[in-house]
């Protein structure tokens, strides 16, 4: 099998923090931009479990990249948060919106290639090998000698499997389900809210059942979800399935478990491997937050700190990436995702915490 010297860099994963980490390269240094090829394992357009939240600081990394999304969306203005009897309502207007991945991926792809990325569809990473200073990755399609991989292929990332020596991953399970949008049972679509759902801690459960409206085919649709974030291993854990089968037949949804989509969220930590000599990691790949379980705004935002680092090394001559961990604790998105995890634990320690620590967090935002 031949191998190609066609790119000195390869991003695996074609979702928002492979394509930001480009759209980055091509903002930074073109020149290394022209340089790269992205492969992803599907075709667009594709569906991606994900509650599809367009937060935070989204519209400054999309200004900032001159970027115009234009997808189907639902602006949220109420944020209701509840535990028990207890709620907590942020409002505020367009405090984010709701889009489909099915969408804005296909979009944000489209964009990047109209501005010059190669990207390849169907293409699936298989492994890579070190030669000498450069590595030898080995796809369903060939064979590529690059100087730079990055991983951007989610939370069950096979270039982080190829990490040695390779440290087990805190992953936290999720199951979510889209269904059409019932007036007398979703209030959330008509009143352009969303709600978080921490009664269930009580069962033992470490995170939270979610409610968002979302559109699909231009019909109203809800996305139903739950997530144990299993911050402390150690405490019993709670039945996602007797939880979530509740929370569903409370709004008239009676839906067969085997019908449901299920895939696990990667979660930081601050002893995660997230980089190695010519090799590095971004998005779910390296991991998000244990408290409100990211945002789109943290994928896009590892795009940047990957971008910068990889500028540097070509700069220099050294892809060891050893200040790529200090470049992503530095920035804005390394920042706030340790904040956050260190407010998970106070969460799911003392409960009484969740809500008065939920408002800080959304207020601050």
């Amino acid at each position: 099998m031949t191998t190609k010297n066609d790119y000195d860099i390869m991003i695996v994963g074609g979702g928002p923090a492979g394509i930001s980490t480009w759209l980055h390269l091509h903002k930074y240094s073109p020149d290394l931009a022209a340089k790269t090829v992205l492969i992803e394992k599907a075709n667009y357009p594709r569906e991606k479990l994900c509650g599809g939240a367009l937060g935070g600081w989204t519209e400054t990394i999309l200004e900032h990249l001159n970027l115009e999304i234009n997808v189907p969306f639902i602006p949220i203005h109420t944020m209701e948060c509840r535990l028990g009897k207890e709620v907590y309502y942020h409002e505020q207007h367009n405090f984010f919106r709701i889009i489909r991945r099915f969408d804005f991926d296909n979009v944000l792809a489209k964009t990047a290639m109209n501005r010059g990325l190669k990207l390849l569809e169907n293409e699936i990473f298989i492994d890579v090998v070190r030669n000498n200073n450069s590595l030898i990755v080995t796809t369903n399609r060939g064979k590529y000698k690059i100087q730079v991989l990055i991983g951007a292929d989610g939370s069950l990332s096979k270039v982080r499997n190829s990490i040695k020596p390779l440290k087990k991953q805190h992953l936290a399970p999720t199951i979510e389900i889209f269904s059409p949008a019932n007036s007398e049972y979703d209030p959330e679509f008509s009143k352009n809210s969303v709600t978080i759902d921490f009664s269930p801690v009580s069962e033992g459960l470490q995170g939270y059942v979610w409610h968002f409206p979302c559109t699909k085919e231009n019909q109203p649709f809800m996305n139903h979800g739950i997530g144990d974030f299993n911050i402390f291993p150690n405490k019993k854990r709670a039945s996602l399935k007797k939880i979530f089968t509740r929370e569903l037949q409370a709004r008239n949804i009676y839906m067969n478990p085997k019908s449901w989509s299920s895939h696990p969220i990667a979660i930081y930590e601050k002893d995660c491997i997230i980089s190695q000599p010519n090799i590095l990691l971004v998005g779910d790949a390296a991991g998000i937050d244990s408290a409100v379980a990211g945002g789109i705004h943290l994928a896009l935002s590892y795009g940047d700190v990957a971008a910068s680092t990889i500028v540097e090394a070509f700069r220099i001559n050294d892809f060891s990436f050893n200040d790529y961990l200090i470049r992503f604790q530095n920035h804005l998105v390394g920042k706030y995702i340790n904040k956050l995890n260190n407010l998970s634990r106070e969460m799911y320690e003392d409960h009484t915490k969740i809500l008065p620590i939920i408002r800080e967090i959304f207020r601050k935002r």
